[in-house]
């Protein structure tokens, strides 16, 4: 994992030199603090991620580019402050509100787009939340494929976001597709994993957990 740091640090380019390019799986929890993590001294045990902090590699001094969910997904897809990104705050899911209109640029040079020309194949599973037009969908930035939401955040179970909209997609399509977000999400990796694991692959998992709303596999429906 640390060689792969210094290459996204120093040159995404030169991924397309190395002769064994590794897999890359990028996953990110949602409103998840590194302090509620017990192998960070938090009160809630997290033994699977305690053993790849123990395993592999366990940051202590991190910056995030933003607070919130749109403009820091920005800067890490588009490696740009998120201002000059187009997204310098969070884009809402209120069509009545200007910040609806607004995305990730679709002409800036994006990680899935760097990976694409390295060889990989790409994915996103998992919450997207960096615009809802047309023309801001995720599979506009190089992603072969997508499975999710465009939303801050859905029902777990029922899939439709704050505004009572239903929010989940395959591709461009809103697609029924029954089950609870964090294992449909889980699921879809592992099954691109296994597809493409003779050959190189930038898979992007975005966990709605443990964002808003509250909910376990076995509770109710909220909206």
């Amino acid at each position: 994992m640390t060689k792969l740091i210094v290459v996204f640090i120093t040159s995404l380019s030169s991924l397309a030199c190395l002769a064994d390019k590794p897999n890359i799986v990028l996953i990110v929890a949602d409103d998840l603090g590194y302090g509620d993590l017990s192998c960070y001294g938090g009160t809630i045990p997290t033994p699977n991620l305690d053993r790849m902090a123990k395993e592999g590699l366990r940051l202590t001094d991190f910056h995030s580019n933003g607070t919130v969910c749109s403009p820091s997904r920005a800067a890490l897809i588009s490696g740009k402050y998120q201002q000059r990104a187009g997204v310098d705050g969070v884009v809402t899911a209120d069509p009545s509100m200007a910040a609806y209109q607004f995305g990730l640029d679709p002409e800036s040079d994006t990680l899935p787009a760097v990976m694409k020309n390295a060889g990989y194949q790409t994915a996103l599973f998992g919450k997207w939340h960096l615009g809802y037009l047309p023309k801001f969908n995720p599979m506009n930035y190089r992603f072969d494929r997508f499975v999710g939401f465009l939303s801050g955040n859905i029902d777990y179970h029922s899939h439709y976001d704050r505004m009572e909209t239903f929010d989940w997609w395959h591709g461009h399509d809103k697609t029924r597709e029954e089950g609870y977000s964090t294992h449909l999400i889980t699921k879809h990796t592992v099954d691109f994993i296994r597809e493409h694991k003779d050959n190189p692959f930038f898979v992007y998992v975005a966990q709605e957990a443990v964002h808003t709303p509250v909910q376990g596999p076995s509770d109710a429906i909220q909206r």
